[in-house]
């Protein structure tokens, strides 16, 4: 059997509006990030494979109060066309819900996601003593902030345990809190792979533009 086209050992997954300049009907209003504001927008899923940077999968047909669910959509389709679930996906906050990350979580599907800055948890991160923080180092040569802090603990969500990282120092004035529920890997590769998915996003904003 010859190579395939998509290694498929981890996901990029986001939403993306693509700005609507028709007089469409039934085309909804998104935020665009582009242009900061909200408009007719034709809101599109995509899966990217991470080994290859190609997109696997595609869905524009979706409409408010779907989105958190498509994520299912995406696994169905690809154990149905591929004859096995996917087992890695990386997501930023908006892509589901906790419920559903209980529901991967019990599919024995791994994820990577952030969590959002919640007054309670920013109220956490400032009241943490020095020495609970440990730094480490990233593989990443030609990135700048290489020595960020991390404090990790364990968290429960929607009944399921999770890994919970609060990150300082990767260049942004407020914390980066990941969630995962990838227990082997360490705190310095989890915070590696999660910047790697920032490259779907550079990728789309330049297929829009």
């Amino acid at each position: 059997a010859g190579e395939k086209l998509f290694p498929a050992r981890s996901f990029n997954l986001d939403f993306h509006s693509v700005p609507y300049f028709g007089e469409h009907p039934v085309v909804e209003r998104h935020f665009v990030s582009a242009r900061s504001r909200r408009q007719p927008s034709v809101l599109v899923f995509v899966a990217q494979d991470a080994d290859s940077r190609a997109f696997g999968y595609a869905n524009a047909d979706l409409r408010k109060g779907d989105e958190a669910d498509e994520i299912f959509r995406f696994i169905e389709f690809w154990e149905r066309t591929h004859g096995e679930r996917p087992s890695h996906l990386v997501f930023d906050s908006r892509l589901t819900t906790y419920a559903n990350l209980a529901r991967l979580d019990g599919m024995d599907i791994t994820f990577m996601t952030l969590r959002r800055r919640s007054p309670k948890l920013l109220k956490e991160v400032v009241t943490l003593p020095r020495s609970a923080w440990r730094t480490v180092e990233l593989d990443v040569p030609a990135r700048k902030f290489k020595t960020p802090r991390v404090y990790e603990q364990t968290v429960r969500l929607a009944g399921r345990s999770f890994r919970q990282l609060y990150i300082l120092d990767l260049g942004h004035d407020e914390p980066t809190i990941l969630l995962t529920n990838e227990h082997r890997q360490s705190a310095a590769k989890l915070i590696t792979r999660y910047a790697q998915r920032m490259l779907i996003e550079n990728a789309l904003s330049d297929a829009v533009r």
